[in-house]
């Protein structure tokens, strides 16, 4: 008789890296924003919007993005390797710590700047977009209000330091949600293969409201080979090669049947 072990992600951990990049996410989207506001009071308000692309420093949402994969893919993987390892030899998984911790934390050094560099681009003009909207609303007011170009600049950066506020609290959260997801995933399913331990995997809803229609069938499928793809490219829940309406904002996890 074959006797099977699961294992799954410690959400309380997960939860934790989550928290930790959202509050850093909202510092790093203020340091975008910065140069943007030291030259608000310069620029002509309609000219302003054409160069706001410009004026976004991505330098440091790169860095953001590429500690948050580092530490979360890392830590994940490690730690997945350790308990898959452990179970197998009845050796607590702390006595195998320094041997997989070092690997995996260069893997996914590696692995981060690839990430930063597909998924900048994206974050940006997300940003640009909001700001616009923002900048918009505030030029059809002075519009309508009669307000000279300054009282405009003057209108342009209160708004977007209010309202921008309010926007970057969100967009840390989606992002560190996405990100770690997947970054936590991506470590634990790298980590399951590099064992050739691991015969099959399942796909786990979160449970909460709004969970995706394509998530409850994919979870509804049950325990499927380590290869299966749930949809192009998607091979766990926040896969980074997956489609980006399968991942945004997932809170997915998945079970790993161990041998």
């Amino acid at each position: 008789m074959i006797i099977v072990m699961q294992l799954q992600i410690d959400e309380t951990i997960r939860r934790s890296f989550i928290s930790r990049f959202w509050r850093a996410g909202i510092k790093t989207l203020t340091a975008v924003q910065l140069p943007l506001l030291e030259r608000v009071m310069d620029i002509d308000p309609v000219d302003l919007k054409q160069r706001v692309p410009y004026l976004l420093n991505a330098e440091p949402m790169q860095n953001h993005i590429i500690q948050l994969w580092t530490k979360t893919g890392g830590t994940f993987a490690a730690q997945t390797e350790r308990k898959i390892r452990g179970l197998k030899s009845n050796i607590p998984d702390m006595e195998l710590k320094d041997e997989y911790d070092e690997a995996w934390d260069y893997y996914f050094t590696v692995y981060s700047n690839q990430r930063s560099k597909k998924v900048i681009g994206s974050l940006m003009n997300t940003q640009a977009e909001s700001i616009n909207k923002i900048i918009d609303g505030v030029i059809d007011r002075a519009r309508t209000e009669g307000l000279s170009i300054y009282n405009t600049q003057r209108a342009i950066r209160a708004e977007l330091e209010s309202q921008g506020a309010i926007i970057n609290h969100y967009q840390a959260e989606r992002i560190a949600r996405t990100e770690v997801i997947g970054a936590s995933n991506k470590g634990s399913f790298d980590a399951a293969l590099s064992t050739d331990l691991v015969r099959s995997k399942a796909w786990r809803t979160s449970g909460l409201p709004g969970i995706r229609d394509s998530h409850l069938y994919y979870e509804s499928l049950g325990d499927v080979s380590m290869n299966y793809e749930y949809s192009p490219g998607l091979q766990y829940p926040g896969d980074p090669a997956g489609s980006p309406d399968e991942i945004i904002n997932c809170r997915c996890t998945h079970i790993l049947n161990v041998d």
